[in-house]
């Protein structure tokens, strides 16, 4: 039986010669993967439709187990901005990736799927795609197993600030409770208040955060920790992401020492 249903491309790989594996996120039955035959030849009908990062319409056969087929397909959103620049690809790559590991295959979940839908259509926007990433780092946790709340004290739930993290008690700390970890991260005040903000801010609100490039450097250094002591994910994406940003900040310092001997 053929069902209609929208998704968001998350990957493609190669199978045998000419066909290709394609895995989708869908709105009514979550991630699936679709058997395509053919799609690596030359001028599929489905080519457009089947790129990475992309939202469509479907129709196809879906079944419960195994590998789904699908027959026909309309375009909703390309995200041109975001299949044109490699930085705004590798950062929306990376949060379909880490989305993809955050649940199980055939399992619904409609509260995700427009979270990451209205993520990319940030990512192709003017918002800081590292903004929206972080963002989505801290939402994705509790899909992860970890109720961390960055808005209140994990001792004595405070709201009042400054906090710190600490990865002992897993949790922030406020000023009065620093002592109860002496390694505490000494994380700036500002990146711990900008990331309480984007734990209860929705995406809709993000566009109205604003971040300097010093603090979005110490929430990566939050997050990077945070999902390396607690989550333990390797994703390939996350490390092609940073080293492209080894080599950007390398390009502009480079840039920057030009301007000044100039």
């Amino acid at each position: 039986m053929n069902e209609r249903f929208e998704g968001i491309v998350l990957f493609q790989r190669k199978h045998r010669e000419h066909d290709a594996l394609v895995k989708i996120f869908t709105e009514d039955y979550g991630t699936k993967m679709f058997f395509v035959r053919g799609l690596q030849k030359p001028n599929h009908r489905l080519t457009s439709q089947l790129i990475p990062l992309t939202v469509n319409h479907y129709v196809g056969n879906i079944n419960e187990e195994g590998l789904s087929f699908l027959k026909e397909a309309n375009t909703i959103e390309i995200h041109r901005k975001i299949q044109t620049d490699y930085m705004k690809q590798a950062y929306s790559s990376y949060v379909t990736q880490l989305v993809d590991a955050a649940i199980n295959d055939n399992t619904p979940d409609q509260a995700l799927y427009e979270m990451l839908k209205k993520a990319l259509e940030l990512m192709n926007s003017d918002v800081s795609y590292e903004a929206i990433t972080i963002s989505m780092e801290i939402k994705l946790l509790r899909y992860f197993g970890f109720d961390i709340h960055f808005d209140r004290c994990r001792i004595c739930g405070t709201t009042v600030q400054p906090f710190d993290f600490s990865m002992k008690l897993q949790g922030v700390l406020c000023q009065k409770h620093f002592h109860e970890d002496p390694f505490r991260m000494h994380i700036a005040p500002k990146a711990m208040f900008i990331a309480s903000r984007l734990d209860l801010a929705s995406l809709h609100q993000i566009n109205s955060i604003q971040v300097s490039q010093a603090t979005i450097q110490e929430l990566r250094r939050l997050m990077d920790e945070i999902y390396k002591e607690f989550v333990g994910i390797n994703l390939k994406s996350k490390s092609y992401l940073n080293n492209l940003d080894t080599l950007s900040a390398s390009m502009q310092d480079v840039i920057r020492k030009r301007h000044k001997s100039d």
